[in-house]
């Protein structure tokens, strides 16, 4: 853990290509890259989990990240697979509460730290900022709606195909590779294994996807959305 392994500027420069960072102005991206400082983890590592204390905020350069919420049966249910350009711990640590999400690596992952002794510093000195982090979580609350949305739809299959969608959007990956396994994404979507299998199945053979191992690829995005939506 903490070993970086690419040069903290060429990880700014990434994270300004794509999600919250890259719509930031110049100046505020120079004012928080000022403090920031490259992290790796290896996959299961524990980011941080429910119930601890904010310590700052993340932002995915690469790899991926398990979100999961604590269950009242004391079980964590993973809600969201994120990749690259994903930015999260704003809401504990403006809200000055405990975390509410667990986070772990999925796989060997980088990320950007904004440490929050620094980031209070920052947003005494300019209050300005916080309108920059409230449309953060204005991003991040869209997306758990989204989940709740799609935890909604009661056909499995259009479950599943819409997704399928949300995941892919929230990646950059040229190819539409999604990395979730099977057995992953029907713990996402609520459904059993073999149903899942089976919708898996017929979107293979209508050319929806493809998939490998712990690996699924979006072929035809628009043809997924229209089942959504039919």
């Amino acid at each position: 853990m903490d070993a970086p392994t690419m040069d903290l500027a060429c990880a700014l420069k990434m994270l300004a290509a794509q999600g919250w960072f890259s719509q930031r102005s110049a100046k505020t991206r120079a004012t928080l890259g000022a403090i920031a400082k490259l992290r790796s983890f290896a996959k299961g590592d524990r980011i941080y989990l429910a119930g601890d204390l904010p310590n700052g905020i993340f932002g995915l350069i690469s790899g991926s990240l398990n979100i999961s919420i604590p269950r009242a049966d004391g079980e964590d249910y993973t809600v969201h697979r994120a990749g690259a350009g994903f930015w999260f711990g704003d809401l504990a640590l403006f809200s000055q509460g405990p975390r509410l999400v667990s986070v772990h690596a999925a796989e060997s992952t980088q990320m950007v730290q904004f440490p929050v002794n620094e980031l209070r510093r920052l947003t005494e000195e300019d209050p300005r900022l916080y309108a920059d982090f409230y449309a953060l979580t204005y991003q991040n609350f869209r997306t758990a709606f989204d989940i709740i949305s799609n935890l909604a739809i009661p056909s499995t299959e259009k479950r599943v195909a819409d997704r399928l969608v949300l995941e892919a959007a929230t990646r950059g990956d040229p190819a539409g590779w999604i990395p979730l396994s099977q057995a992953e994404l029907a713990n996402m979507t609520a459904v059993s294994l073999p149903t899942l299998k089976r919708i898996m199945r017929r979107f293979v053979e209508a050319g929806f996807i493809d998939h490998r191992y712990a690996r699924i690829q979006i072929l035809d995005k628009e043809a997924l959305t229209r089942l959504c939506r039919g």
